[in-house]
């Protein structure tokens, strides 16, 4: 499974609909990823931020989480958003393993 964190700007219309409306977003947000396949870990809103939303999932993998942020992208409901995947503490261990076996022989450029 791969964690992403997706950090979004609600459009201007969304904003006033939610306000207007009193619509659950984290329910909305929850069941879109729960059909990709994924499972939220966090819903967040954000004050003074260039983002007022933040959600974390941990889906399969690229396409899943793709598949869960294509609604609120295409339908305009985030004008703005940055995606930016979580590394846990095994991946570091793991990469670092990789990166040993990997920089055999590696030679850095010489000026």
């Amino acid at each position: 499974m791969a964690k992403y964190m997706i950090m979004g700007r609600y459009s201007p219309a969304a904003m006033k609909a939610i306000l207007e409306e009193g619509s659950d977003r984290e329910a909305a947000a929850r069941q879109v990823v729960e059909a990709a396949g994924g499972t939220m870990l966090g819903f967040y809103g954000m004050m003074g931020q260039d983002y007022n939303v933040c959600i974390i999932v941990d889906v399969p993998g690229v396409a899943e989480y793709i598949g869960a942020i294509a609604p609120a992208i295409t339908s305009g409901t985030l004008e703005a958003w940055r995606t930016i995947p979580l590394i846990d503490s095994a991946d570091v261990v793991k990469g670092a393993e990789v990166a040993r076996k990997a920089s055999v022989g590696y030679q850095p450029p010489t000026g």
